[in-house]
């Protein structure tokens, strides 16, 4: 987001503030700056602290490599079979909640910058409770992600070498991105940047070939107009409820722009990371996601067999380049690689920001002399390598349910994101800690209660329809059940785990 010319002393007043509140009232002690979150500052606070060895460019790659990943290589061909051209309508409207829930833990996290992020600022909302819930729910669907990205990973390999068995080629990945993440987070960066710096070219490339086939100027490939917008069943065949089961699917697309927050904590200049990944995420939204898929609507007919199964792979055969599909091979094997490097990353650092917080065992909280919380890593991937293991010589649904059901948890983050910018956005306009400049959410407390109400209205109908019915609402069990645990674990013992 943006920085304004007091940033140096919001810091410096950061830096002064008292430890977070871990009685479990959630009533914190504050001074007349606001709430201290203790991310990063373990050299005042004598709680374990983090490097803080990422740049500016780190965290710009970082948060255009949240965005784009495997969901939109890959799972954006589902979305369109269920909602047909509609697709756009879903992710118009993600797009826009996306924006608004970054504007919010910008505003959030300039102030309060903090690996923990949005479980922190839970735990200040509404106390304890909230940040356990927040944290743990967050963290349960990234090792499970972990396991379903090695695997794809894999079966691309499989594909270049069929003698190597998927299981093998996914504990090689596996173990490179923890290797990568165990070495430092400048090394978990600096992957990132050289990767996401990949993905951009490719995408921008496929948006301007796709543009001048769509214009009729590529030979061999005549315009298609907006035929294939509206003589396959309409623009919405599938109807309105197709777009709200597509928006679930985009939003976890979506899902993994909060990292940026997160990496905040090990910024050097968190404030300035963050303003400037904020301000850019309009661009990133629109022309990675809304042109690429404009793209593939306008050249392909939605019901394509091909379009589901790898939408670019199929419009980029269509229009005759068939030698791009390995290319694009390639760049989905980066984009997986990518994805999984930052689910290593992001999951490590929530699990290390609940055991600081005493949310979590306290072993889980130890840092490495270069700052990296070792703990952490070495649990998420093993939890992910048994997933791997079981999945891939025990193949069950089971299994794939839980990935769905932990899919559709990506509606609960927001969710408390949003309530808690309510309470913190409030109590920080009452007083003394006002949002730097350029940071503010718009319109506040309206558009925030308007993305509250989107999401709550969005889930809502998710547990309606029949096709979504049962995911959403042993979602929703498992977010009680999580809550509940932390309100007892917040009454029985309120400062230890």
């Amino acid at each position: 987001m943006r920085r304004g010319d007091g940033l140096a002393t919001r810091r410096e007043a950061t830096n002064a503030q008292t430890p977070p509140d871990t009685t479990g009232t959630g009533k914190g002690k504050s001074t007349r700056t606001g709430e201290s979150t203790g991310a990063g500052h373990g050299e005042s606070t004598g709680k374990p602290t983090l490097a803080r060895s990422l740049h500016n460019r780190h965290i710009t790659m970082i948060s255009i490599g949240g965005a784009v990943g495997a969901g939109l290589f890959v799972g954006s061909g589902v979305s369109i079979q269920q909602a047909g051209p509609g697709i756009l309508i879903a992710y118009a409207v993600t797009a826009a909640i996306v924006i608004l829930i970054m504007r919010m833990l910008a505003e959030m996290s300039i102030t309060r910058p903090d690996t923990g992020a949005f479980a922190v600022y839970g735990r200040l909302a509404f106390g304890r409770w909230a940040g356990f819930a927040s944290g743990w729910i967050y963290w349960v669907g990234w090792p499970l992600g972990l396991c379903v990205e090695s695997i794809a990973t894999a079966q691309i390999v499989h594909g270049w070498i069929p003698a190597l068995p998927i299981w093998l080629t996914a504990l090689v990945v596996v173990a490179l991105v923890t290797a990568v993440n165990l070495t430092s987070v400048r090394a978990y960066g600096e992957m990132e940047f050289w990767v996401v710096w990949l993905k951009v070219a490719v995408i921008a490339l496929f948006i301007a070939v796709g543009l001048i086939a769509i214009a009729g100027l590529l030979p061999g490939t005549p315009s298609p107009g907006t035929g294939n917008l509206v003589d396959h069943g309409g623009f919405l065949p599938m109807g309105l409820s197709g777009v709200v089961i597509a928006t679930s699917g985009a939003m976890f697309s979506f899902s993994g722009t909060e990292i940026v927050t997160i990496a905040a904590g090990e910024a050097q200049d968190a404030a300035a990371a963050i303003r400037k990944s904020t301000r850019t995420i309009l661009v990133r939204v629109t022309v990675f996601y809304l042109g690429s898929l404009s793209v593939i609507v306008l050249l392909l007919p939605w019901n394509s067999a091909a379009v589901g199964e790898s939408p670019f792979a199929a419009t980029l055969s269509h229009l005759g380049l068939n030698g791009a599909s390995t290319v694009l091979n390639v760049v989905l094997f980066a984009a997986l690689l990518s994805t999984m490097n930052s689910q290593v990353y992001a999951s490590s650092r929530m699990l290390f920001a609940l055991a600081r917080d005493h949310d979590a065992p306290s072993y889980l909280a130890r840092v490495s002399r270069r700052g990296v919380p070792y703990t952490a890593i070495l649990l998420t991937v093993a939890v992910a390598v048994l997933c791997l293991l079981l999945q891939v010589f025990h193949p069950t649904t089971a299994f794939s349910r839980l990935v769905n059901i932990t899919g559709d948890t990506v509606y609960v983050t927001w969710i408390g994101i949003a309530a808690a910018h309510l309470v913190l956005g409030r109590r920080d306009r009452s007083g003394d800690l006002r949002p730097a400049s350029g940071t503010a959410v718009w319109l506040f407390p309206w558009l925030t209660w308007a993305t509250l109400g989107a999401l709550l209205a969005l889930y809502a109908v998710m547990i309606v329809l029949p096709e979504s019915r049962t995911d959403s609402v042993l979602a929703l069990a498992f977010t009680v059940a999580v809550s509940l645990m932390g309100l007892w674990l917040q009454k029985k013992r309120p400062t230890e785990l």
